[in-house]
């Protein structure tokens, strides 16, 4: 029988599923070229060897997405004086559309015995080089400092409100309750991978089962995770002895698996599983009017009958008709007001890691554009550095990792991420406040993910004080957006928020649907009837 104790050593711990969707959802648009199969051992963890007086737990699990091998993701806990450190790393290797990606995460977070807070650090590579975040707790705040090919950006955020727990103090909070019987348990803490912002944790007790756990039959007890960062829920695993030995969680494109396994067993080479032809969505319509079109009318529903709350922002207007759809009205040239929050948003303005507008490289591109086009007004800055984008990213493919404006910069290559963080970059360096902007776009062809729509990324600009569209993949010229993309939602790219703004995007996955009702007035006919 699983003990209080035993079952509070495992609850509390990070769960993959957060972070794994997020890099599912950066896959949508961005990419990482994929490194030589990596070793029995990890470069990225070598082995650590804790004090002569540390307690150590360690455990290591196999990732599995649609049943097919996709990575690993280790925990580990060490208690060494008065400090608990926790320490997660995840290593992800999917395909997309044939190009293999790599995508790593490992953090680790330092606390006092009593429950405090101390120090976090964050060490993601999803770009040309990884991106080091460290956290500094103090009374005033959160001192976060950002590190990126040896340029810095800091900054200050609040602290949670008052009653969020640390990973140890959540342990500790969770064998208290469940010795009292408790079979639900809530309670908020922080994920290092999605930014210093609370997260609300939900975990119900189910029942019992038996389960074979590196080569034997043991018994576990169920329970159902529930967080603010997902909609969908985690199922777990816990043996009797404290140890989650198996989780699932629904990504939308498959169901992401974790198991536990050896450390051998766990980072052993795997073949890339596609991912990306797995998000298109599928039209009834014949849409191939769709690019370069001025306005358009979309169906929105969902296949679990709860149709997701969309924008209403730029060209896009969205009413709710049922709670099953929504209609979206798309206008090339609409715009939407700024609210004065918005305008005041210094995340829309300021220099980031990911929007680096205070970088040479980036300056130079920008002031290049505006000298040529001679622009005075904010449109045409704006309309002038989106031509600019689009022709200095000559290289335009799927083999960018989700670069920083200034490795896009630099690098002269890209696929939509690039053009939107970029473009995002070269706005804020003329003084125009920008965010990225998630969605979809639609595919014409040809090939098998013809007459779709696909995961897509541009920009959103505060103009004369209206949010306005610019898809920098579009060619240069005069021709800003078209009526052939579906906003979703927004990032300022402003650090760990871009994880969880993208968390939202698996949401979706799988569940989404689009019929297309008119195209610039006109209703589009039947997809096989077109064929024929």
């Amino acid at each position: 029988m699983t003990t209080p104790r035993a079952e509070a050593a495992r609850c509390s711990a990070r769960h993959p599923a957060a972070w794994c969707a997020a890099a599912v959802a950066l896959l949508m648009g961005a990419s990482v070229p994929a490194a030589p199969p990596a070793p029995a051992v990890p470069a990225a963890v070598p082995p650590t060897v804790p004090s002569p007086a540390a307690q150590v737990e360690e455990h290591w699990y196999r990732l599995f997405l649609a049943g097919q091998p996709c990575g690993w993701t280790s925990e580990r806990i060490e208690r060494s004086g008065d400090r608990v450190v926790t320490s997660n790393t995840t290593e992800m290797r999917v395909g997309r559309m044939g190009q293999a990606i790599v995508i790593r995460s490992a953090s680790t977070f330092e606390e006092t015995l009593r429950g405090e807070p101390v120090k976090v650090t964050i060490t993601k590579q999803s770009g040309a080089s990884p991106v080091r975040t460290t956290w500094l707790f103090g009374p005033g705040g959160i001192d976060v400092l950002e590190e990126q090919g040896g340029r810095t950006a800091a900054k200050r955020h609040p602290l949670p409100a008052a009653g969020w727990l640390t990973p140890a103090a959540a342990d500790e909070f969770i064998r208290r309750r469940i010795a009292a019987g408790a079979k639900e348990l809530s309670y908020v803490t922080l994920d290092p991978d999605s930014g210093p912002v609370p997260v609300r944790v939900d975990s119900v007790r189910g029942g019992t089962s038996q389960a074979g756990v590196l080569g034997r039959s043991v018994p576990v007890t169920q329970w159902t995770v529930r967080t603010s960062q997902l909609e969908k829920p985690t199922v777990e695993w816990i043996s009797a002895d404290g140890v989650l030995v198996r989780s699932t969680s629904d990504l939308g494109i498959g169901e992401l698996e974790s198991r536990l396994s050896t450390r051998a067993e766990a980072t052993a080479a795997a073949a890339p599983v596609e991912v990306m032809a797995r998000t298109f969505v599928p039209l009834a319509q014949d849409a191939r009017a769709l690019p370069g079109s001025s306005g358009a009318v979309l169906r929105i529903g969902a296949r679990d009958g709860q149709a997701a709350e969309l924008p209403t922002a730029g060209a896009q207007r969205v009413q709710r008709d049922s709670p099953a759809q929504l209609t979206v009205t798309l206008a090339a040239n609409g715009t939407s007001e700024a609210t004065p929050g918005e305008q005041a948003d210094q995340r829309f303005r300021r220099a980031s890691v990911m929007a680096d507008s205070d970088d040479a490289g980036i300056r130079a591109v920008a002031d290049a554009a505006l000298a040529k086009a001679g622009a005075a007004d904010a449109m045409s800055k704006a309309l002038a550095l989106r031509s600019a984008v689009s022709v200095h990213l000559t290289r335009k493919d799927l083999a960018s990792g989700f670069a920083t404006a200034s490795e896009a910069a630099a690098s002269r290559a890209g696929d939509c991420t690039e053009h939107a963080v970029l473009l995002a970059a070269c706005l804020r360096a003329a003084g125009i406040p920008s965010r990225v902007v998630s969605g979809l776009v639609y595919v014409p062809g040809p090939g098998p993910m013809a007459n779709t729509y696909g995961w897509h990324m541009w920009t959103q600009a505060i103009v004369d004080g209206r949010w306005v569209d610019l898809d920098a993949v579009l060619p240069p010229g005069p021709r800003r957006f078209d009526a052939s993309r579906l906003m979703t939602g927004w990032s300022a790219a402003d650090g760990g928020s871009l994880d969880a703004d993208l968390v939202r995007i698996v949401d979706l996955m799988g569940d989404l649907t689009i019929a297309v009702e008119s195209i610039d007035g006109k209703a589009p006919p039947a997809a096989k009837e077109a064929a024929k």
